[in-house]
């Protein structure tokens, strides 16, 4: 079977009924499997992924882990395998929505939908925890409500109607520190920054109190119809997960009760011993804090097989799709700032604000030594020369508390500059292949829009470029000087990555494509190869949800050196699936 044969072929022991979704790394059939007489969602590998054991390694282990847990909140695995050369993943097939399409067309849910939606996450993530596995991408396009048979909308559903899937275990990992390197090229490509704990920004390794705060960044979410933090950029929202104190839920949305306030900052704490021990923990305080004002949440249906369900193809995402299509979203959600927060940090446009309780000294009535008139009438000029001395100092005071005033909120806005610095610079650690060492580039001075740089020499095991520049800039700083790229160069499209070194000219640019929620082909980066006026082979690639922009040089490599560089890049740095 080729990726262009229509519904109706074999593949294997599988007919296929038709294709629900194609992404960098593979496609998900939607296929009749006749030895068991079912319909199922068929993951399959690209043939040219197949032949890399990294992916190999990481498809297996993603279909090893979801088999393993027998709860009923997790998508079952049929079973995995090879077929003519190409890896694939039998699943059950569903038909749903995510809980991010769900949010982009109804906006925050009832709290104790929430609530209840929120304990069945638990229960898949405790079952992981349990057998020692973080799943690392806790988020809303991650949980999987089953559609209804009995044609309501999923909008209109209530409390205790919903059964829900945790799906994507595909960059799961071991919370064991000692159990070998990630599978994927680059740290940051593991995870949704926009609910990632502050530990999985640089730190101790994460265990499963990681999946707890991300947990409670989907509670505030489905409670508020906004993310805990928002920013201009991934530095800032990388900064704002390691420093910022989120909003109280109930600040954004009025008559939620303040218990459930506590509930979830608790799951949002900076320090993981601060937060829940678990995600059943957090699930069982929301439902009390609810109870505790009155509101009852139902209990869910216990196995899915209670739900009525249809056929349909699963979200994708970044092992390239699961197993069910849902409706599109009518009304695209997007994340809305929160407000100030209290303590200092940068706020949109790069100020620093002091915290709250500093102001100025002023006086706050007459003078000493100036009685008050009970009449109102002004007193006359009776000043000693010790009000008069009193009445003098009042100006130099206030000089003075200004002067104060400003050296502190000097010192604090540094501060804040030095959190935005570092904040880059994890980030920039982040978005480093998996086999550059940070500890033996060279910082540059950033300029312009760029917040950090490293400039580095060969990798550690000597493959792949002799040097590279790699950066995070600030807004769309990242896109624009890719785009600079291109235009310098005069390079035309080219139909893939695999473009690069091949072909009549093997140079070109080429955009880099993953599945979004709704199973449709998105635009995730952009990749760059060329032979400069040196004969050095180049390739330059961005991810600008991330904001970082790398440039790597094989010298003297010419356009063979474009093959080479280009299987490098796909080996420990690509995103794209």
């Amino acid at each position: 079977m080729d990726d262009t044969e229509p519904a109706g072929e074999q593949f294997g022991d599988y007919r296929v009924l038709g294709v629900l979704g194609t992404g960098g790394m593979g496609r998900v059939l939607r296929a009749h499997d006749a030895a068991h007489e079912r319909d199922v969602a068929l993951k399959v590998l690209h043939p040219q992924w197949a032949q890399d054991e990294g992916y190999r390694e990481r498809f297996r282990r993603e279909a090893r882990i979801a088999a393993r847990l027998h709860e009923p909140h997790v998508i079952p695995i049929h079973r995995f395998g090879e077929i003519d050369g190409r890896l694939f993943l039998d699943m059950r097939l569903v038909e749903g929505e995510d809980l991010a399409s769900l949010l982009g067309r109804s906006g925050p849910l009832d709290p104790a939908r929430a609530v209840d939606l929120v304990g069945q996450v638990a229960r898949a993530l405790d079952a992981a925890h349990a057998d020692g596995l973080v799943h690392r991408d806790v988020k809303p396009s991650n949980v999987l409500l089953v559609g209804r048979g009995d044609g309501v909308d999923l909008a209109d559903a209530a409390a205790g109607e919903d059964f829900a899937y945790l799906v994507d275990f595909g960059i799961a990992r071991t919370a064991d520190p000692g159990a070998g390197p990630p599978l994927t090229g680059t740290g940051l490509a593991v995870g949704s920054t926009e609910y990632m704990a502050p530990e999985r920004f640089g730190g101790p390794p994460p265990d499963g109190r990681a999946d707890v705060y991300s947990l409670a960044c989907v509670l505030f979410e489905l409670l508020t119809g906004q993310r805990p933090f928002a920013a201009p950029d991934p530095a800032g929202l990388m900064h704002a997960h390691l420093y910022e104190p989120p909003a109280a839920p109930s600040s954004l949305r009025a008559g939620l009760p303040r218990q459930l306030d506590d509930v979830v900052l608790r799951g949002l704490a900076k320090d993981r011993e601060q937060r829940w021990g678990s995600a059943g923990a957090l699930a069982a305080a929301a439902r009390a804090a609810l109870a505790a004002d009155g509101v009852e949440v139902p209990r869910p249906v216990e196995h899915p097989d209670a739900v009525p369900t249809v056929q349909g193809p699963l979200p994708p995402g970044d092992g390239d799709g699961r197993s069910v299509t849902r409706p599109r979203a009518l009304v695209p959600s997007a994340p809305t700032a929160v407000g100030a927060p209290a303590t200092v940090g940068p706020v949109a446009g790069g100020a620093a604000v002091p915290a709250a309780g500093w102001s100025a000294p002023v006086a706050a009535g007459p003078p000493a030594g100036v009685p008050a008139d009970p009449a109102g009438d002004r007193p006359g000029p009776r000043y000693g020369v010790g009000s008069l001395l009193a009445v003098a100092a009042v100006p130099v005071l206030v000089v003075i508390a200004l002067g104060v005033l400003l050296l502190v909120t000097d010192r604090r806005a540094d501060r804040a500059g030095d959190q935005v610095r570092d904040a880059a610079g994890r980030l920039l650690a982040f978005t480093l292949p998996s086999d550059v060492d940070a500890g033996s580039c060279d910082t540059a001075d950033p300029a312009g829009d760029v917040l950090r740089e490293l400039r580095c020499g060969p990798t550690q095991d000597g493959e792949g470029p002799t040097s590279g520049r790699y950066a995070v800039a600030a807004g769309t700083g990242a896109g624009d000087a890719f785009a600079a790229d291109v235009s310098a160069q005069d390079l035309a499209p080219l139909d893939d990555v695999y473009g690069c070194g091949s072909g009549d000219d093997g140079q070109g640019w080429v955009a880099v494509t993953d599945l979004d929620p709704d199973g449709d082909e998105v635009e995730v980066g952009r990749l760059a190869c060329w032979v400069d006026d040196d004969g050095d082979a180049v390739l330059s690639w961005t991810w600008p949800d991330v904001g970082s922009r790398s440039v790597v040089e094989l010298r003297g490599g010419g356009e063979p050196g474009l093959s080479d560089l280009r299987s490098w890049w796909a080996a420990t740095a690509d995103r794209g699936y």
